[in-house]
This record gives structure tokens, sequence and C-alpha cells, in this order.
């Protein structure tokens, strides 16, 4: 894809003046200085990206996600890094353009940092091209934060489970400790919706089959025990692990190390995400809204975005970050990253 932006320029130099005068690189910009926030005010924008800005998480200081710049060729998804209070990129890490020997594309996706602050988690998707719906492999990924083409693990996902129920993705990665990824295996289902006459419309979509661990050292995988069907998790730090399972998509439970389920929570619309901040469970549920509840005292209430929520990810004390996208379309819009935050108790 060519960013419309393409530099013509003709140079008529003669070889004596090329001999006379010494000179630094051509058209190279100042590099601008690193800026702060955008504003102090929440809710507050965060990425001002004319792309695409998705799945973001937060650990040790920093919001890491996955970026779409439509200005890059080839198009593809990069991992990007941000202070969580927003201001400049603190990382931008793409990946390797296609070569004669490999002329697939690679895509980044879900990125997670591990607590060490030094290690990232992702999925590298390879495919033909990016038009592409159907991607040709999904690869768990873990690598030092500053050389993310260099990973020391490169898992393959596409094995059948004990049930024959085929997972070929991951999706909501997380660490759960230092040595652990979290994540939903997942199938990516391309369908077709058909219109009156001859309209057809043709997506992807990411169907969660069960939680998942991946054991770094050993790139070993297990399956949560009870995480069967969840497509939806998030811990508390300092409580229980909770999730979403399909067969009630708008019921939170409590998944104990024995693999039983309490119910802790309901909310008024199926469930996209869910996060712990503050002690208190947020949910997105691809609307404008977002809910929250607590869970001991069983106050609730409800916090309202500039557009459709899909994913959120905690941000410390009573601050979230959501993937906001800009419209409401049928099947979804860019998104940026907005910060929000829950009231005072």
């Amino acid at each position: 894809m060519s960013d419309g932006r393409r530099l013509r320029s003709a140079l008529a130099v003669s070889l004596v003046a090329l001999g006379a005068c010494a000179h630094s690189e051509p058209f190279q910009p100042d590099e601008a200085a690193p800026r702060g926030p955008s504003s102090t005010t929440i809710p507050r924008q965060l990425s001002f990206n004319p792309g695409d800005d998705r799945a973001p998480s937060v650990n040790a200081g920093t919001v890491a996600y996955s970026r779409y710049d439509p200005a890059r060729t080839p198009a593809a998804r990069c991992v990007a890094l941000l202070p969580p209070d927003g201001g400049s990129l603190i990382g931008l890490h793409c990946p390797p353009k296609p070569t004669p020997a490999d002329t697939f594309v690679s895509t980044w996706l879900e990125p997670a940092i591990a607590g060490d602050g030094q290690r990232v988690a992702f999925v590298w998707q390879r495919g033909a091209r990016t038009s592409a719906l159907g991607a040709w492999t999904h690869e768990l990924a873990v690598a030092p934060r500053d050389s993310l083409r260099h990973p020391a693990l490169r898992l393959l996902l596409g094995a059948p489970r004990a049930d024959g129920r085929l997972f070929n993705t991951a999706t909501k990665l997380g660490w759960t400790d230092d040595r652990t990824v979290r994540f939903i295996a997942a199938f990516d289902w391309i369908f077709k919706v058909k219109g009156g006459g001859t309209a057809r419309l043709t997506d992807t979509v990411l169907v969660g089959l069960a939680l998942f661990d991946l054991d770094v050292p050993t790139a070993s995988l297990r399956q949560v025990p009870g995480g069967d069907s969840v497509y939806a998790w998030a811990a508390d730090p300092a409580g229980p692990l909770y999730v979403i399972k399909d067969a009630d998509s708008t019921t939170v439970h409590a998944l104990a190390a024995d693999g039983s389920l309490t119910a802790m929570a309901a909310f008024p619309a199926p469930v996209t995400d869910l996060a712990v901040i503050d002690r208190r469970l947020v949910a997105a549920t691809g609307t404008g809204s977002l809910w929250w509840r607590d869970p001991v005292s069983g106050a609730s209430g409800m916090l309202l975005a500039r557009g459709p929520v899909h994913r959120v990810a905690p941000a410390g004390e009573r601050r979230l970050i959501a993937e906001v996208e800009r419209s409401v379309e049928l099947f979804g819009a860019p998104a940026n990253l907005w910060l929000l935050e829950l009231p005072a108790r």
C-alpha cells in the first residue's frame, strides 16, 4: 500500500558544486522533542493515530497495544508502547518486511509486557497479504522489549485440543507471574453475511474456546481448570480470577484453582471484555457504555465513552484504558485509546 506521500524531486547540480560543498543527509527532519499528555482532564484521548489502535494492556508502568498505521508499507500492525498518562510513544516496533525468500506479511497482535518490563508476549501472525481475511500461521511469541523481531520463544498454534476442537490463535494475553502468560485460546473464524440482491459482506471473528497458560521457560501449554468456554478474563491482584463464559455472557464468575465457579456479578448486556480496577469489576459491552460493579458491596454504576468499547485494561488506582471506536459501524470502526476513571468510593 502506498502512503500517498512519495517524495518526487530532481536535483540538477554540477560536479564542481558537489565537490565544493559539504552537506549532511538530505531531507533529514529534526526529531521532535517528546511531548507529555495532551491534557490533564479525564476522559483523555491517549492515541491520535489515524489508523487503528487495539488491545491495550498495562504493566511495568507502560501501555502496550497493537497499532495499525496506514502510512506504513507494507501495511501491518506493530507493537506500540505509551506512558499510561499519555504523551509521545516511548517505543514502536514493527514486523520485518517481506523478502524474496519469505513473501508473507507479518502482523503483531495482542502485546503484553511482563512485570519485569523487559519482555513482551504477543501474537505473531503471518499471511499472504494483510487484505486477506485468513492468516496462514499464528504463533505465541515472547521477545526482549527492544528486540521484538528476535523472540526467545515462537510457539506455533494450531494443534487440536483433547475434545477435538481446534484453536489456531490467541487473544487477551497477560502475564500472571514472571514465567506464565495467560491467554484465551481462540479460533479465527471467517464468515459471510448475505444481504438482499447480490450484496455479500465477509468478515472474521475470534471465537474464544478456553483459558490457557503458557509456561515460557518450557514452552508448554496447559488449560486452566474450569477454563473451558471462557472468552474473557481478569485477575484481581489481591483476589480471585474472574471469567465470562459463553453459556452466560452477562454474568461474571470467580474461578477457583480447582475449577469451581461462583457467580459474583451480573451486567445488563453481554460482556465483551473484563477488567478489575480498584477491586471493582468493569465490563465492556461493545457499546459506548462501560458498566462497573463492586462484587462485595454490590454498588454499581456506568461510564460513558465517545464510541463503542470492546477492550479495557486496568491502569492503576481508579483508572482504565479503553479502545474506543471512532464511529458506530456494522463491522466495527477504527479505534483510539482513551484514559477513563471510576468515581471515588
